[in-house]
């Protein structure tokens, strides 16, 4: 995992200002959580990181690179959301895959990250089921499991 840098960011809806002034640095392999009451930032702060929200003022920096004009998709970000967004009509595997096969990895690489992921997660049993199939927890190891897959730069649960 990547070093993660805020430097004095902001973020304002309107003459509403929910982040206000945050400096922070994460180092890389650090683990952190933020929390805090309903309502306190904790959701837009990820979502500025992950360049889901607009930042207001101030920079991001991943990997030592700032990415404030970078598209979610290029800042090397991960994320499971509390709806786990499953493909129902795919299989677990399929599920897992879906954005390695986007990205044009040979089969061999697909299946080699997939099997890798289903193993830690203990799933490997699982593949080939759908996730209608699946129990609560098992369907949230297979929304880790296909951010896993990706060896994204930064983590968010």
């Amino acid at each position: 995992m990547a070093q993660v840098e805020l430097r004095n960011v902001n973020k304002s809806f309107g003459k509403t200002e929910v982040i206000h002034n945050v400096d922070l640095e994460i180092e890389k392999g650090e683990f952190v959580v933020f929390v805090g009451p309903s309502g306190c930032g904790k959701s837009t702060l990820l979502r500025l990181i992950a360049g889901l929200e607009t930042l207001s003022s101030g920079e991001i920096i991943i990997a030592d690179m700032p990415v404030k004009d970078l598209p979610p998709s290029k800042r090397g970000i991960a994320m499971v959301f509390q709806s786990y967004a499953l493909y129902p009509h795919m299989t677990v595997f399929n599920n897992m895959a879906f954005s390695l096969n986007l990205q044009g990895m040979t089969k061999n690489e697909i299946k080699d990250r997939v099997d890798s992921a289903a193993k830690i997660l203990q799933m490997e049993h699982l593949l080939e089921r759908r996730p209608a199939a699946l129990s609560g927890g098992q369907r949230q190891r297979v929304a880790i499991g296909r951010a896993i897959v990706r060896n994204p730069e930064v983590f968010f649960i």
